[in-house]
Formats: structure tokens, C-alpha cells, sequence
């Protein structure tokens, strides 16, 4: 686990203001046995829009002197971002009688094994205690007070979610320090996690707004048809051979932007209508043209040899993106009942509904 050199500064710089104080004492401080600290973390709404500022306040209770602390406290990454500026600000005890500061440029080194560090942002917070007249300035109220606020920030792609900020318990970061007497330099000791109790209580918020998604392009009048559940979209015109043309019948919502990606013989069954924000896709649905499973947009004899081949059990249909385009009978398969409407429709008997085959 890497510590920056910032913290490291920190640390010898505690040292140092402990060793001014007169030695009037030649023993070290002694546990109680009850030493316990809560730290309870909330923000100030429960739900918030896309890209907006969200204040993470940070309580401590403690029942004993506490000359320094230090937490990472963790984000699900999906729903939150680091902004350029936390705005970390002290309050009550930790204004007054301290020094805090925030690691943000490493916070995957802060995160414990035990979490899959890409899932998840973090940010350190140290606090260290002053020394004025003689004393340290120490953190010790049991009902607990506001000790410490900053910001994240929403990202636009979490429409939707519910993310959690935290401590995690895992952690081995945590500063185990007390001191029985704050003018006493030598009562100084140390705590472990067992003989220190230590209780974190998360906070969860969610991002409301319009949903990232697709949505029939009512601006033209199309019979697009949007299954949300199984990510799929048909209703489209057979030979449809454009972006822009994709764009009459569906249009993005939740502030994404539609970058429809072709097969390589066109935009037919199994062009991926990719939603993305900040260039990054977030949602992906394929496109599907009943009766066509080349891809290249038409129901047609191109496609019969696919057809032929599925049927008499010579490939198999593993693909539920084809074989839901193929299966123009609804029963689960592409059998010779599919094969005698695909005829049909490639001689010009039928023409197969995009918006209902069956």
C-alpha cells in the first residue's frame, strides 16, 4: 500500500510537536477498554440530478482523546466522480484544533484487496491534532459532531442509480492513536482494531433524471418498437441503409448521443445502436429486421442459404439476436414453418410486418 509523501511529512511533523512537551511522566498511557469511535457518513440530499455537486459530511463519535485520524472513504465509480476541486473543509473540533487534508491523485492505492479498485473511487482524509499551550488538541466527544465535509460529484451516465459512499472496515489505514493526557506528551498509546471499536455507517443517494435509454422518434412518425427488457429495437423499414435514416425511427434520451455501428453488409439485424456520453457507451441495443439474418437489411434470397442451413440443422442458431430475427413463426426456432413464410415473402407473396411478423 503506497502512503504519499505528503502523509509521510505529516506524520514526522505530529512526532515532532509531541516531543515539546515537558516529560512529566515516565510511563506511557494505558488503555480503558472501552475506547470506541463511530464515524457516520451522510450528504445533503437523497437524490440528486446528473453532474451535480454532492456534500459528503463526515461525523465522528469518539469516547476517547484522538490526536489524529485518517480514513479512505470509498464511492461506487459508476455513480460518482472526483470533481477538480473536493472543497475539503473542517468543522468544530477539527477547525479549531487541527490540521486536515485530502490524498485524491492515488486513490486506488487506498482501496483494500478486497475490492475490485476499478468498481470503486476513494479519497483520504488524514486529520492531525495541533499543539497549543502545551496541549494537544484532541478529538473526544461521544454524542459525536460534524467533523469534516467534501465534494463528489455525479457523473452524467448515472441516471438511475443508487450509489454508496464509505468506509470500508477492511481497510489498514486507520490510525489507531490516543493519548490519556493532553498536556502529557508520554501518555501517548496505541490502539488496535480489536482492542478499539470501530463503527462506519454508509450513506446512499441516487441520481434522478431522464433515463439513458431509447425511444421511438415520435418527430417522424415511426413504428419503432423499443424492448427495453431484452435490449432490442425493430419496427424499421426493410432496406434502411443510414445513420440518419436510423435516426428518424429512434432517438436517445438521459442526455446520450446515438452512434449506430453496421454489419459488414449494412444496418441490418445485428447493428448495435450504441448510446454514449463523453464519447464512452453506456447502453447498447441491437436492431432487428424480421427475415433478414445477413445483416445487410433486407428480407431476400441472400438470406436463404442461412435459412436452409439453420433449418436442416447443418449451423446452429446461436446467436439470439439472428435467431430472433429468423423465427418469423414465434416458436422458439428456425424451422422449415419459417423457412415456407420466408419464401413466401422472398417471392413477393407476403411482405413480412417489422412491427409484428407473427
Amino acid at each position: 500500500m503506497k502512503i504519499s509523501k505528503k502523509i509521510l511529512a505529516i506524520l514526522l511533523a505530529v512526532t515532532l510537536a509531541l516531543s515539546i512537551f515537558a516529560v512529566s511522566a515516565s510511563a506511557a498511557g494505558t488503555p480503558t477498554g472501552t475506547e470506541a469511535m463511530t464515524v457516520t457518513i451522510t450528504t445533503d440530499n437523497e437524490t440528486y440530478e446528473a453532474e451535480a455537486a454532492v456534500q459528503v459530511r463526515v461525523t465522528i463519535a469518539c469516547n476517547y482523546n484522538v490526536p489524529s485520524f485518517r480514513f479512505p472513504i470509498m464511492f461506487d465509480s459508476e455513480v460518482y466522480e472526483i470533481p477538480t476541486i473536493i472543497g475539503l473543509k473542517a468543522y468544530n473540533t477539527c477547525a479549531s484544533a487541527g490540521t486536515i487534508n485530502a490524498n485524491t491523485t492515488n486513490g486506488a492505492d487506498f482501496i483494500p484487496d478486497a475490492y475490485d479498485s476499478s468498481a470503486f473511487g476513494c479519497v483520504l482524509v488524514q486529520w492531525t491534532a495541533s499543539v497549543a499551550n502545551g496541549a494537544v488538541g484532541c478529538l473526544n466527544n461521544e454524542a459525536g459532531e460534524l467533523a469534516f465535509t467534501f465534494e463528489l460529484k455525479t457523473k452524467s451516465s448515472a441516471v438511475g442509480k443508487t450509489g454508496t459512499i464509505f468506509i470500508p472496515a477492511e481497510s489498514n489505514l486507520f490510525y489507531y492513536q490516543a493519548i490519556q493526557d493532553p498536556t502529557d506528551a508520554t501518555s501517548f498509546y496505541y490502539l488496535n482494531a480489536e482492542t478499539c471499536s470501530m463503527t462506519f455507517v454508509e450513506a446512499n443517494a441516487m441520481v434522478v433524471g431522464e433515463q439513458v435509454g431509447l425511444v421511438p422518434n415520435e418527430d417522424y412518425g415511426t413504428p419503432a418498437i423499443v424492448d427495453e427488457e431484452n435490449r432490442r429495437v425493430y419496427g424499421f423499414a426493410q432496406g434502411i441503409a443510414s445513420t440518419s435514416e436510423i435516426k428518424e425511427y429512434v432517438k436517445a434520451t438521459g442526455g446520450a448521443v446515438l452512434r449506430p455501428a453496421g454489419t459488414q453488409y449494412g444496418y441490418g439485424t445485428g447493428t448495435k445502436l450504441n448510446l454514449a456520453i463523453d464519447g464512452v457507451t453506456v447502453k447498447s441495443y441491437d436492431l432487428i429486421i424480421f427475415g433478414d439474418v445477413d445483416g445487410d437489411a433486407v428480407c431476400d434470397i441472400n438470406d436463404l442459404p442461412y435459412i436452409l442451413s439453420f433449418t436442416a440443422g447443418s449451423t446452429i442458431c446461436d446467436d439470439p439476436v439472428i435467431l430472433f430475427a429468423g423465427d418469423l413463426t414465434n416458436d422458439g426456432l428456425i424451422d422449415v414453418d419459417d423457412l415456407s413464410v420466408f419464401l413466401l415473402a422472398t417471392n413477393g407473396s407476403i411482405v413480412v410486418d417489422q412491427t409484428n411478423p407473427y
